[in-house]
Formats: structure tokens, C-alpha cells, sequence
């Protein structure tokens, strides 16, 4: 069986989602306290996997 096209691409665009919430998270989680800064990782989170859930993977990959 062949893989998928694009496969290598998908993957290295999905690590790079992954890292950007883990980085998101770790720069907030000393700062948990402060509600500017802890809201505006919750927003960029969720701008995040707003796309990731949208799916449009073709639009990933240009």
C-alpha cells in the first residue's frame, strides 16, 4: 500500500501545531495568576485548534 501524498508535510505541519500549544502553555503557566496573560494563551489555543478542527488541510499545506 502507498502512503498518502503529502503525508511528511502533514506530519511536520502538525508537530508545528503541537509545539505552538506546548509553547502557548509553558510560557503561561508562571504567569497562571495573571488573567491578561493566561486569557490571552486560552484565546490563542483555541484560535489554534479552531483550525486544526476546521480541517481544511489542503489550506496547511500551501
Amino acid at each position: 500500500m502507498r502512503p498518502a501524498p503529502n503525508t511528511l508535510e502533514l506530519d511536520e505541519h502538525l508537530k508545528e501545531i503541537v509545539n505552538a500549544l506546548h509553547r502557548a502553555v509553558s510560557y503561561t503557566m508562571p504567569h497562571v495568576d495573571d488573567p491578561k496573560i493566561a486569557n490571552k494563551a486560552i484565546q490563542d489555543c483555541k484560535e489554534i485548534l479552531g483550525v486544526v478542527m476546521k480541517g481544511e488541510i489542503s489550506d496547511w499545506l500551501k
